[in-house]
């Protein structure tokens, strides 16, 4: 029965070099004379250069940038202390771009350099840590609104008090829903109006229109609720709550800088002006000053007229 044979070294090696081709990374291998004896097509492609013209070259020659950096300092320590370092840095060459270095030394002499781009995960993971902020942000935002609500709400029963409360807390819901769908970076005016308008009147009740305009993160939950105040009020006492009554939204830009929304009622019961000021009109007056803008009721008798600036 025959022994197996050892592979010749140049047979090693030639499965060496074909598995370092293969990979995803870029990678190259320095001799004692830091004379480049290896770079796979990775490192080509990331480099834009072609390992033709660098084997046999002195890296420092090819890459005087690297001199004086934790770069170098790592080199030298896998090459002269056997030494292995594994870091992340912006690379020199691609500002662009972000790497994570793995410099280890080679059995017999020399040093084996690993570059992974992490550019991608570095964003990604830089997108998570600020959507978790903001998430926390909001969820401590809902609550003090929460808190709020339920301070201030006034009702001559509790089951009224119940439905007034259920029915905020339930638009700051949408809210929070309006901006997941859009992974926390804002909602569109037209998204947070049929979302909220459709809990209270019939599809054909009302009518939107207006560009395509997208509040900030932190304008979402105010606009939603004082479009919930003036929905409610308009089921209530207003147009929401005739057969033959509609609510008509438009808005418009002024100068990229200014929204204004116009919301009208018509069809609906004779209007009043009310005698005095409830906490839906104050929490409305509140949440304008909140994105930055005004709000403005005109009590018409033909149907409410209100417009709402918000700051953009």
């Amino acid at each position: 029965m025959g022994v197996m044979q050892s592979p010749e070294p140049s047979e090693t090696e030639a499965r060496l070099a074909a598995v370092l081709e293969s990979v995803s990374d870029g990678f190259y291998a320095l001799d004692r004379d830091w004379c480049y004896v290896l770079f796979n097509r990775a490192a080509e492609r990331y480099f834009n250069v072609s390992s033709k013209a660098l084997l046999g070259k002195v890296m420092w020659d090819v890459f005087p940038q690297g001199r004086g950096t934790p770069f170098e300092r790592a080199c030298v320590a896998a090459m002269d202390k056997a030494e292995t370092s594994v870091f992340e840095t912006p690379s020199r060459l691609r500002p662009d771009r972000v790497v994570e270095l793995r410099i280890a030394p080679m059995h017999g002499g020399g040093i084996a350099v690993t570059l992974t781009d992490i550019t991608d995960r570095k964003r990604n993971e830089a997108a998570r840590d600020l959507l978790m902020r903001e998430v926390d942000h909001r969820a401590r935002n809902m609550l003090a609104v929460v808190q709020s609500i339920m301070h201030l709400t006034r009702a001559g029963d509790v089951a009224r008090y119940k439905q007034i409360v259920l029915g905020r807390v339930s638009a700051l819901a949408r809210a929070q829903g309006a901006l997941a769908s859009r992974r926390w970076e804002g909602a569109l005016v037209a998204e947070v109006l049929a979302e909220e308008l459709a809990t209270m009147g019939k599809a054909d009740a009302y009518h939107l229109d207006g560009p395509a305009v997208v509040l900030a993160p932190g304008q979402v939950q105010p606009f939603s609720m004082v479009v919930h105040e003036l929905a409610t009020n308009a089921s209530k006492y207003g147009a929401f709550g005739a057969e033959a009554g509609e609510v008509h939204v438009d808005w418009t830009l002024e100068g990229d800088k200014v929204l204004r929304v116009v919301w009208r009622e018509t069809g609906g019961p004779p209007v009043r002006a009310p005698t005095r000021k409830g906490f839906g009109s104050k929490l409305i007056s509140d949440l304008a000053r909140q994105l930055g803008g005004s709000a403005s009721f005109d009590w018409a008798q033909d149907g409410l007229k209100f417009e709402l600036t918000v700051a953009l």
